[in-house]
């Protein structure tokens, strides 16, 4: 049953990957040109003005490739910047009517999060490390109550995180913005808290469960999780009108599933810990999925890049070794000047003891 959570969870989460952009704001005096590609000569497609913003796919070479007219252009990214992310707080007005949209405030510089994150998810880690494979933490246990309260305490963060830095959340694995080294190394800091995570989330939910002294059945949820992202991700580009019923539909799974949650867990354990219960799943399950989501999109362009690779070096070797069977077969041992009996050349008149290897310029083809 796990094993099959486990692997389709990890299939699908595939489903989720979409192409991500950036936005940038123009700083131009004036306008921008935006051209049909990255090049100076390129035809003007249109124009952008200063403080317009465009959503940027990637910046190579001084260009930025922007979405355009529901296909691709370039712009010159030497003006451009950041867009700042900006979110609404609800302030009060004077009548005592609450507000909301007056007032705004600048996210940029939540990447500290990441951090944070980061840290706890070695807590996490070393509390996996020392319980082993074996049962399930006990309630009479300090470490039973520390995991969970830690592990919510991740969840909750990687969900505002997540929210609040939407396409930008692996800013730390982008080589623009730390360097090739460090993304690189950042990639595999990344893997082990997906892992850690993944692993965790499972942990965490058996602990409940079992102190809790009762059961329910966790199919509902998960494998409405996998129906939600395939359904959602086929309806979204082939029946566009059927997203919202994918969507009522996995909420009703989910609903489904607390409800079993509650009728499995309230008659032994009470609501403390069917609310507890229903904490880890949700909080769990959403921050995993998500967190998976931009890890599996990484994933893939390793894999792609590291594919690409292996084809440019298995051209190269093929190439290299056609020559090389080409030169041995222009070989001095295949030369008509050369006597293999007497390992002798008559057109240098002398004598060849590496007939197979070596190559004459005057080699003549029997």
């Amino acid at each position: 049953m796990m094993r099959t959570i486990v692997l389709t969870m990890l299939c699908l989460c595939c489903s989720l990957l979409a192409v991500a952009q950036t936005q940038y704001e123009v700083t131009t005096n004036t306008f921008l040109n935006i051209r049909s590609y990255a090049d100076a000569d390129a035809p003007v497609l249109g124009t952008v003005n200063k403080g317009e913003k465009v959503d940027v796919y990637e910046i190579s070479n001084g260009w930025a490739k922007i979405d355009y007219d529901g296909g691709y252009a370039y712009v010159n990214s030497a003006y451009l910047k950041k867009a700042q992310k900006v979110s609404s707080v609800v302030p009060v007005k004077d009548n005592g009517e609450i507000d909301f949209s007056s007032w705004s405030f600048n996210l940029d510089g939540v990447e500290w999060m990441a951090y944070v994150i980061a840290v706890l998810s070695i807590g996490l880690y070393l509390i996996r490390r020392s319980r082993g494979d074996g049962a399930p933490l006990d309630d009479s246990e300090m470490l039973y109550k520390v995991n969970w309260i830690l592990f919510l305490t991740v969840t909750v963060l990687e969900l505002v995180y997540l929210a609040i830095m939407g396409s930008d959340a692996i800013w730390f694995c982008s080589p623009d913005e730390v360097g090739w080294l460090w993304t690189i190394i950042d990639f595999f800091i990344f893997a082990f808290i997906v892992y850690n995570q993944f692993m965790c989330f499972f942990n965490t939910l058996e602990d409940v469960v079992y102190n809790s002294c009762g059961s329910f059945d966790r199919r509902w949820g998960f494998y409405s999780w996998a129906g939600g992202i395939v359904g959602g991700i086929i309806t979204g580009i082939f029946f566009h009108a059927a997203v919202p019923y994918v969507l009522v539909a996995f909420v009703i799974c989910q609903i489904i599933q607390i409800v079993l949650i509650f009728r499995g867990v309230v008659p032994r354990g009470g609501l403390k810990y069917a609310f507890l219960c229903t904490a880890v799943y949700l909080l769990g399950s959403i921050s995993t999925v998500w967190i998976l989501g931009h890890f599996v999109l990484l994933l893939l362009i390793v894999l792609a890049g590291y594919l690409i690779l292996s084809i440019l070096g298995s051209s190269s070797r093929r190439t290299d070794s056609s020559s090389e069977g080409s030169s041995r077969r222009r070989c001095c041992e295949n030369c008509r000047s050369y006597y293999g009996d007497k390992k002798y050349c008559s057109y240098r008149d002398g004598y060849i003891g590496d007939a197979y290897n070596r190559v004459c310029d005057e080699y003549v083809e029997w």
